[in-house]
């Protein structure tokens, strides 16, 4: 609470950052890597995680549980639901 600058190697510890990369080039490497991987989940997954976040910061927790609730329903709605599901059910069969 003290106000004074700090690197990223301090912040680490305290989960202000994910990682430390040693590198610009390995930095960006990661970065892509990251990027990656959230753009090959489903868009309304990550349109969804990124919602309720945003939301979340700015409210209570009891409220955001109620708004959360209310996303996911609409969300149970869409057409990437009934394609997961028949997805996992032909990889069961």
């Amino acid at each position: 609470f003290s106000g004074r600058n700090f690197g990223a190697v301090e912040a680490l510890p305290f989960g202000l950052v994910s990682r430390v990369c040693p590198s610009r080039e390995d930095m960006l490497k990661d970065a892509l890597e990251l990027a990656r991987a959230i753009a090959a989940k489903s868009p309304v997954a990550v349109l969804g995680a990124k919602t309720l976040l945003n939301y979340s910061r700015d409210h209570t927790v009891d409220e955001s549980l109620e708004f959360a609730i209310t996303w996911n329903q609409g969300m149970l709605q869409s057409r990437e639901v009934a394609a997961s599901a028949m997805a996992t059910m032909s990889k069961s069969q």
